[in-house]
């Protein structure tokens, strides 16, 4: 009985990145993390690559460079919403060392942050 592997999708996204940073061919991903099935790596790609990546169709010359465009379109949008994220995610960490410096140093940096200047 074949049992299929369920990858995290921090997994996938990082797979992605060393492939696409030429870290890794997606042959050798295949070989180090044990990845079975030759089109998995493809659909990642495919799900969270910045890139392109071809897709099998029979569409004509010009449907496929509007499905073109919007691919692009499609990933870019895909790596805004993953530098969003991060960006978020940076925001949360800092706001949690602001609340940890103010709580274990007794600081008030919160307060001086959004403090207005004094006038003249």
């Amino acid at each position: 009985m074949n049992q299929q592997t369920v990858y995290s999708e921090s997994f996938k996204i990082q797979v992605v990145r060393d492939i696409e940073q030429g870290n890794l061919t997606q042959s050798s991903a295949e070989r180090l993390y044990k990845i079975k099935g030759h089109s998995t790596i493809l659909k990642w790609l495919r799900k969270y690559g910045v890139q392109s990546y071809p897709v099998r169709c029979t569409q004509s010359p010009r449907s496929r460079a509007v499905t073109d465009k919007e691919l692009l379109l499609k990933n870019e949008i895909k790596a805004l919403k993953r530098e969003l994220d991060e960006a978020r995610l940076t925001n949360v960490v800092l706001e949690t060392f602001i609340d940890v410096c103010d709580r274990d140093l007794g600081t008030n940096l919160r307060k001086k942050l959004g403090a207005k200047p004094a006038k003249k």
